[in-house]
């Protein structure tokens, strides 16, 4: 920020202003205070030139002697303040700027330097006062970039935005106001807009190698995994000890499931940055998709203890928990969920307060259902535990589901949106259920079914059916095709049709397509015998009557699996190798659902083994129903 030296120059026009090297200037000024010592005039300008050539210290020593003998000098005072901002007195600077202020309100650069004072002694909201005072007098770049960094470290991302757009329009060589701006869509998760910052302002500054480590972030999160790559080796060809470099090019790796590297730029990063929750959060990470579960664990708690509030830490520490059958720990950590924006969950609009675990005898509850098909068919289960307290309960559900919980749970109103004018006592997410009703290990509730299918319509099926020869099985070949983060789970979780062709060789078994969505146009070219009738399947009422027609499921890890399970009809899940936290570790069988059969993924990068396993295991499971 500028000081008004032109203001206190004006005020002294028998003196030399121009014309000469700042130290003969200087050399004029002492001479002229040595000879009177009570010039004003000669200590205000000593002091504007001592600051002018940014030695702080005389600079406030003659300055202040000016002030003293006539505090009315607002130029004076100001000056004074901007040499105590060089000296990083901000109390000071900021009761020297209010004394000018006093005495020339409309002093812009007395607001300015008021407000820098203010923004670095922590004092956001005043700083911004400030620099719109100072904005009245006269825009400029610098003015709304600091503007906009008092908005930034108030929490308001989206007027910071515009605060730091507003500098760049003025001056779009501004390189801390675009990196600035950058940083903030970040934060807001407009990564396309940030990238793109990141871009301009590597066009400016090339060889910052914190630039291309950002913008290898920007393309991991945009899921442009080889992108995001070759930005990070950049970033580390420019600044090769810069941990936050190591970790994206973990983040990146992770994304093109190299694991193995991944861990181990992981580890670097924790050499050259032992406390960073980040690191330690994607180490763990790293650790929990190797299956290395309590390794992973101590790096967990390690980031937590880092940073207790940091959502992603808590969350992924969550995961691990789960899968090692810690359920009260686990769904405790599980609450971080709300505050990770890559899972972009949010609670309906109804006024009344979160349940936690209060008396519900004669209470009108609101449960809402979160995140995918098969979590809400998994935790549906939840809900005779709340009519059966007394509970009117009501439940918010993706309308495919709705007709089967119909069905399920006839005392329970299901609908898509709350009701005009309905008034709840508590509301409640669905996935908070277990850990507000006490679940663990041992406790849960995996009494099936606790889903019903029509039993009409199973009827038809079974009869539409019959004319094929043997077992009827079910298959799923592919999760439904999602975006985010999940779509990298998605990834290792789903297969392709083709990649089933070793089922052929079980005789004497008829397969039945389950799979919706995208990958359904496999079943047009598939390498085994199989029926697609899933064009008339409209939603899971539908799909639960073939369902509960069939022999057996064989499915991916999606939300058929849930509904199979829920029906307590036989089915068997493929599940990758870093199988999700609900079917635990080391183990073959589930307790959520005790007709469910898991083949977990032997070897990370293939699934065939897997598939060898899963034939062989269908021939013994078709033998022995014959020989029953």
């Amino acid at each position: 920020m500028t000081d008004d030296t032109a203001t206190a120059a004006a005020e002294s026009p028998t003196m030399p202003r121009a014309g000469g090297r700042l130290a003969g200037q200087r050399r004029y000024y002492e001479e002229a205070v040595q000879r009177d010592p009570g010039s004003i005039e000669a200590l205000q300008m000593l002091g504007v030139t001592c600051l002018q050539a940014g030695d702080y210290a005389s600079a406030a020593e003659a300055l202040e002697r000016a002030v003293a003998l006539d505090p009315g000098q607002a130029a004076a005072q100001a000056n004074l303040a901007a040499a105590l901002a060089g000296l990083g007195r901000h109390d000071a600077v900021v009761a020297a700027c209010d004394a000018a202020l006093a005495l020339a309100p409309d002093l812009g650069p007395a607001h300015a330097n008021r407000g820098l004072a203010l923004l670095a002694l922590g004092r956001a909201a005043e700083a911004l006062a400030s620099f719109e005072q100072a904005l009245r007098t006269g825009p400029t770049p610098d003015l709304h970039f600091q503007r906009a960094r008092a908005l930034h470290a108030l929490g308001q991302l989206p007027a910071a935005a515009d605060g730091f757009e507003a500098a760049l329009a003025l001056n779009p060589g501004y390189f801390e106001a675009l990196a600035a701006l950058a940083e903030t869509r970040a934060r807001l998760g407009q990564l396309a807009a940030a990238l793109a910052c990141y871009d301009a302002a590597i066009g400016l500054r090339p060889q910052l190698g914190a630039l291309h480590s950002a913008r290898s972030a920007m393309l991991a999160g945009l899921f442009r995994f080889d992108e995001a790559l070759e930005a990070s080796e950049t970033a580390l060809a420019l600044a090769p000890d810069e941990a936050s470099a190591h970790v994206n090019r973990a983040t990146a790796l992770n994304g093109l499931n190299r694991i193995d590297e991944a861990l181990a730029e992981c580890g670097r990063a924790l050499e050259l940055a032992p406390d960073q929750v980040e690191t330690e959060t994607n180490h763990a990470v790293c650790l929990h998709q190797l299956d290395r579960l309590p390794e992973a664990m101590a790096h967990h708690d390690r980031a937590v203890a880092l940073d207790p509030d940091f959502a992603d830490a808590r969350l992924n520490r969550a995961y691990t928990r789960l899968k090692l059958g810690d359920l009260p720990g686990g769904f405790e950590d599980y609450r971080a969920r709300w505050r990770v924006p890559q899972l972009a969950l949010a609670a309906p609009a109804v006024d009344c307060p979160e349940w936690s675990g209060e008396a519900l005898a004669g209470r009108r509850l609101l449960v809402f259902c979160e995140q995918g098909f098969g979590d809400s068919l998994q935790f549906v289960r939840y809900l005779p535990r709340l009519t059966g307290q007394g509970a009117a309960v009501t439940v918010l559900t993706p309308l495919p589901l709705i007709r089967l919980f119909e069905r399920s749970f006839p005392g329970v109103a299901f609908l898509e949106e709350p009701p005009e004018g309905a008034r709840f006592d508590f509301q409640i997410a669905m996935m908070c259920l277990p850990r507000l009703l006490g679940t663990t290990a041992a406790t849960i509730p995996g009494e099936t079914p606790y889903l019903a299918a029509d039993p009409a319509a199973a009827q038809a099926w079974r009869e539409r059916l019959a004319g094929l020869a043997g077992p009827k099985v079910g298959l799923v070949w592919a999760g439904r095709r999602r975006d985010g983060v999940a779509a990298v789970l998605d990834q290792r979780r789903s297969l392709s049709l083709a990649q089933f062709a070793p089922l052929t060789a079980v005789a004497g078994v008829s397969f039945v397509s389950l799979q919706i969505g995208d990958a359904a146009t496999q079943a047009a070219s598939a390498p085994l015998p199989l029926l697609d009738v899933t064009a008339e399947l409209g939603d899971f009422y539908d799909t639960a009557a073939l369902v509960e027609a069939l022999d057996l499921v064989i499915a991916v890890d999606t939300a058929v699996a849930h509904l199979a399970g829920g029906l307590g009809r036989p089915v068997w899940v493929l599940s990758r190798f870093d199988g999700c936290w609900r079917w635990f570790e080391g183990r073959d069988d589930s307790p959520w659902y005790p007709t469910l059969r898991l083949f977990r993924q032997i070897e990370r990068q293939s699934w065939a083994p897997t598939i060898a396993r899963l034939a062989e295991a269908l021939a013994g499971w078709r033998d022995a129903r014959a020989g029953g």
